[in-house]
């Protein structure tokens, strides 16, 4: 098994938990998913060298002098090369050129603005990650009557290709996937994405 399939294997047994209550922090999703991950792949805190998973990976420092910087101007996100760096969760493999970065979203609404940017972290060319994986999940918890539809899902797509334009990797493999779950009836919704010229489809990948 590959670090990608690793990866999405995790990825579906979370989604196949038994959610009873929303998860208060964004944190616990990442933790739950460090734990599962490093039984193949452990942090070795004192030697980077070795350390085969890396939480908060900077996509701009010293080691990365012309990795992707971004701005936020009136709440919206855009590259900038004066800029600040951006940060993804976690990344699988060498240190300076990873072979998987995955974001997480975890939240009781649909945050377009900051899907949009975790999107384009992981798309930007600037940043040398060869595989790039983006995992939400939406909590609802009156049910599902202001439901998640394609054509709004899709919309993150277009905005996508727009702020990145000439920056836009579309050679590098990913996956995007986006999770809605009614608390109170227990359905889930599931929509993936792995080709930006086809948009998000409905299902699990």
């Amino acid at each position: 098994m590959d670090k990608y399939e690793e990866v999405l294997k995790i990825l579906n047994e979370i989604y196949n938990l038994d959610f009873n209550e929303f998860c208060a922090n964004e944190r616990y999703l990442h933790h739950y998913f460090s734990k599962l991950i490093q039984e193949k792949n452990p942090i070795i805190y004192n030697d980077l060298t070795k350390c085969k998973l890396h939480p908060e990976w900077a996509t701009a420092n010293q080691f990365r002098v012309n990795g992707g910087k971004y701005k936020n101007e009136n709440k919206i996100y855009i590259i900038h090369n004066n800029g600040t760096s951006g940060f993804i969760d976690f990344v699988l493999g060498e240190y300076n050129y990873p072979l998987i970065g995955i974001e997480f979203k975890s939240s009781k609404s649909w945050n377009f603005q900051s899907i949009v940017f975790d999107y384009m972290k992981l798309l930007d060319k600037s940043n040398n990650i060869r595989t790039v994986i983006s995992f939400s999940i939406i909590y609802r918890e009156k049910g599902l009557s202001n439901k998640l539809t394609l054509e709004k899902i899709n919309e993150t797509i277009c905005e996508l290709k727009k702020r990145l334009n000439g920056r836009l990797n579309l050679n590098r493999k990913f996956l995007f996937w986006i999770v809605e779950i009614s608390l109170n009836s227990k359905v889930k919704n599931s929509w993936y994405c792995t080709n930006l010229d086809k948009n998000f489809s409905v299902g699990i990948p």
